[in-house]
């Protein structure tokens, strides 16, 4: 990538607990924000992301060289003049092949000089300290990747299904909290990791979402180390097209076809893969069965609780089902084909 003109940074000083300081280069850091129709969003996530402040710790002092960059996967271009005000502060490029994993792969490319690759979503809104949270957590261990905290917000107040659902809320961790597999929508990867284990996003999965899950369960294979930092926050604005029944089981289909398709990659070379997608039909089956009895248990009870969880299960369940057959549910596909 053309660097950015006005990164942050300079000369960096390292100081170890108890240990002289010792002279540094700056560490270079690519922020990729992977875009499609969005210029609105976009511009208020680069807005965040250009007001975070300069990185401090306690014990360490770093200097940060910083590129932002923008990767469009609208093949017209159309975050194009939503950038232009910020160059040359914020990179452009257009990545035409379809699907977010080209995006991403794009971005491990752009990011050929730099030691850090940090993923933010063009929906998002980074907090105030952010980057220095997320880069300074990376410093005390240098873990191969760090995921950080998405809270959603909503345009209007969620409906009381969507709530009894326990739709948009994440699983609560500690910062420093191993992962087997993360999210790309805030996440940060030591490229020098990355590149010694020559992991790409696996295109197959560019219009179905779940190539950050299949990447990072592939880094955790290979030995790599995935931590949270629960105090590098980002602030998800949730569509309101997204805040419906059928939106949310829909996701929940394609969250289980996913999984399924994920474990039969994943599988070691002593499985089959026709065993994987015995055990993902089987557990398929199993989340049915069991959202179908909460199900009805809800309608007996008059509960929206159990009726919402079980529609859950229900839907997650035959996503399962269906991913053990073969099929993989491409979600993106349907919004690229809208104007």
């Amino acid at each position: 990538m053309d660097p950015a003109g006005d990164g942050v940074g300079g000369g960096a000083v390292v100081e170890e607990p108890g240990s002289e300081a010792v002279a540094s280069t700056p560490i270079r850091v690519t922020v990729a924000v992977p875009t499609f129709r969005r210029p609105a969003q976009l511009s208020r996530v680069l807005a965040a992301i250009l007001s975070q402040s300069v990185f401090e710790r306690d014990f360490v002092q770093l200097a940060l060289d910083i590129d932002v960059l923008v990767i469009d996967n609208d093949p017209a271009g159309g975050a194009r003049e939503a950038v232009a005000r910020l160059q040359p502060t914020v990179g452009y490029v257009v990545e035409p092949t379809p699907g977010v994993a080209a995006v991403r792969n794009r971005a491990l490319d752009e990011a050929a000089s730099s030691r850090l690759l940090i993923f933010v979503d063009d929906d998002e809104e980074p907090t105030h300290r952010w980057l220095e949270e997320l880069v300074g957590f990376w410093t005390v261990g240098q873990p191969d990747a760090v995921a950080g905290k998405v809270v959603s917000v909503f345009p209007v107040e969620r409906n009381a299904w969507l709530t009894a659902a326990r739709a948009f809320e994440r699983p609560e961790r500690l910062t420093g909290q191993p992962m087997r597999a993360a999210a790309t929508n805030n996440l940060l990867l030591d490229l020098a990791s990355i590149r010694r284990r020559e992991l790409r996003f696996d295109e197959r999965f560019g219009l179905s979402g779940g190539e950050d899950a299949l990447f990072t369960a592939q880094l955790s294979a290979a030995g790599g180390l995935i931590l949270w930092c629960d105090e590098a926050l980002v602030i998800d604005h949730t569509a309101a097209e997204r805040m419906t029944r059928r939106w949310f089981l829909v996701r929940a289909f394609r969250t289980g076809s996913v999984q399924a398709a994920i474990n039969t990659r994943l599988a070691r070379p002593s499985r089959s893969g026709l065993r994987v997608r015995l055990q993902c039909s089987a557990g398929g089956i199993g989340r049915m069965t069991v959202g179908v009895s909460a199900f009805t248990l809800g309608v007996m009870l008059g509960s929206l609780r159990h009726r919402a969880l079980g529609a859950k299960l229900i839907a997650r369940g035959a996503g399962l089902l269906s991913g053990s057959l073969g099929h993989l549910h491409q979600e993106y596909s349907i919004r690229r084909r809208r104007p």
